[in-house]
């Protein structure tokens, strides 16, 4: 399910040639299944081993029969996650890992990004958006998303997004309680919750977009 969420609205209009700024809006994903291995109620599911293929341009799941088009921007299985470009798909993706709050990123980096290589993706898990805390951590053996890591990528069509992963859990549990420290309650994962923001004008822009009335 996406939620979109509308921070601001600004717009001239003094003529028909005005210029109209709006501020752009981030939407929310909830619990897109990542091949998961238990279904919502916890009983257990046959994984498919395949990617769940997204559009951020139309903020939707694209079967994977499109998997070869540029119909797709992102993919998720388990923690892995592609853009459609390198060696994962026919388009201009490519991705990088940024810190900072998400809201603080107004502009795609210029430079830096990275495409999907066989063997090495270009966001990289344990390297980049979480914490794995292993038999020792706290809770134990669960994918935490790190504060403040957005991801920022070039779509298949090349235009700019940034998204910020907020939970890998169904129903994007309280990872601190007790609940989720016990592996026989804690929630299904391979569930992802996130938050993106696409710039459909192609600029680098990441907080408004702008045309003529």
């Amino acid at each position: 399910m996406a939620i979109a969420i509308t921070f601001l609205t600004i717009a001239c209009d003094d003529d028909d040639n005005s210029v109209v700024v709006k501020q752009l809006e981030a939407e929310v994903v909830e619990d897109l299944q990542a091949d998961p291995q238990s279904n919502p109620d916890g009983t257990a599911r046959e994984g498919t081993n395949q990617f769940t293929l997204y559009s951020l341009k139309d903020n939707k799941v694209i079967p994977n029969s499109d998997s070869a088009t540029t119909k797709w921007d992102i993919g998720f299985r388990s923690t892995a996650i592609i853009v459609n470009g390198g060696d994962s798909g026919p388009g201009q993706g490519e991705a990088q890992i940024t810190t900072g709050i998400f809201e603080e990123l107004t502009e795609a980096p210029e430079t830096g990004y990275k495409k999907d290589e066989e063997g090495s993706y270009a966001i990289q898990g344990t390297d980049g958006w979480y914490n794995y805390t292993g038999h020792t951590g706290t809770p134990v053996n669960a994918i935490i998303p790190i504060p403040g890591k957005t991801i920022v990528i070039k779509t298949a069509e090349g235009k700019y997004a940034k998204i910020e992963i907020l939970s890998y859990y169904y129903g994007s549990p309280n990872t601190t309680t007790a609940e989720f420290a016990d592996m026989a309650t804690r929630s299904p994962s391979r569930y992802y919750t996130f938050r993106f923001i696409y710039q459909h004008n192609g600029s680098r822009n990441l907080v408004n977009t702008s045309s003529l009335n």
